[in-house]
């Protein structure tokens, strides 16, 4: 499925948040994965699309209040991410000092790159 068809389906049944589907149902309709749909929405709210939702799901924005509420769920996730990054900064300080070359030997730092650590 192709970015203008999720557009088209979400500008025809989820126009406005009285008419949000949940992830779970777009997947099951468009036959797109978890993953597929969260990176068409992602790729189409980057080019400038008023794809709204939050933890209930997707819907086509229709006024700026709409999209300022997603944006305002989206900060409070950034938000979220960013705490757990300084909790795990502060734990890997227990671990002792860096290689230069900003990892530990045999630390398996690699494993979670998606070429598996051979770019």
């Amino acid at each position: 499925m192709k970015e203008e068809q999720l557009l088209a389906y979400l500008k025809a049944n989820c126009t406005g948040r009285g008419n949000i589907q949940t992830r779970a149902q777009l997947q099951r309709k468009l036959g797109l994965s978890k993953d597929q749909l969260t990176n068409m929405v992602h790729r189409m709210r980057c080019k400038g699309l008023p794809i709204a939702g939050g933890p209930l799901g997707y819907f086509y924005a229709q006024n700026a209040g709409e999209l300022h509420a997603t944006i305002r769920w989206l900060e409070k996730m950034v938000q979220t991410l960013l705490k757990s990054i300084n909790g795990l900064v502060k734990a890997m300080e227990s671990y002792g000092p860096m290689e230069q070359n900003g990892e530990r030997r045999g630390d398996g730092a690699d494993e979670f790159l998606p070429s598996g650590g051979n770019e």
